[in-house]
């Protein structure tokens, strides 16, 4: 992969973490005293986006992932969710 190849693809991956930093930054400027209420939708939909960041960067550097091994003892049917 050339240099502009490896920054471009970088870029991708960061994008998923800063829609999601800017997601949890209103949802606490929305939030009112100490307490905090997030949506049980919100928070699935939160770790789907850190685990897909995780497996791309595992897969980049070469080393198995979670997924990777499940699917090697049992195939599942993946549901993509859509917002």
């Amino acid at each position: 992969m050339e240099k502009s190849d490896k920054a471009s693809y970088l870029r991708r991956r960061l994008s998923q973490l800063k829609v999601l930093t800017r997601l949890f930054e209103h949802e606490l400027d929305l939030g009112k005293g100490d307490e905090i209420v997030f949506d049980r939708h919100l928070i699935e939909n939160a770790l789907d986006t850190l685990e897909v960041f995780i497996e791309d960067a595992e897969a980049t550097i070469g080393g198995k992932t979670q997924r990777t091994l499940t699917e090697k003892s049992e195939v599942k049917p993946q549901v993509t969710r859509l917002n």
